[in-house]
């Protein structure tokens, strides 16, 4: 399992799992108990290229608290995401960044 550097500052941590052939991104948000898949490294200052639905084996995240996000979760549009709970401070970097989706808005850059 490789860990990416990464030049500043993100809202995840980020892991590669490889194994039989495959291997997968596994993203971990830094201050919620979400995680997400990609099949595409996270490349820094970038929306994540693609987000894909979790391996049989990502149960293990929500046997220990995660919630395990699914594909079309995350590329849902803003405009369907409830943005209630969010503080001021990070409505204002909604505004400011403009996030298209909302795997965009969990997985950024600007944290």
């Amino acid at each position: 399992m490789d860990e990416p550097a990464f030049a500043g500052v993100c809202s995840f941590h980020a892991v590669t799992v490889a194994g039989r052939g495959a291997s997968l991104v596994v993203l971990c948000h830094d201050h919620l108990p979400v995680v997400a898949f990609t099949d595409t490294p996270p490349v820094p200052g970038r929306p994540m290229a693609r987000f894909v639905d979790p391996p049989a084996w990502a149960g293990s995240f929500g046997t220990v608290g995660f919630r395990v996000l699914h594909a079309g979760d995350l590329s849902a549009p803003m405009t369907e995401a409830d943005l209630s709970e969010l503080a001021k401070a990070e409505l204002a970097q909604v505004r400011h960044w403009r996030p298209e989706a909302v795997g965009d808005l969990l997985f950024n850059w600007w944290d």
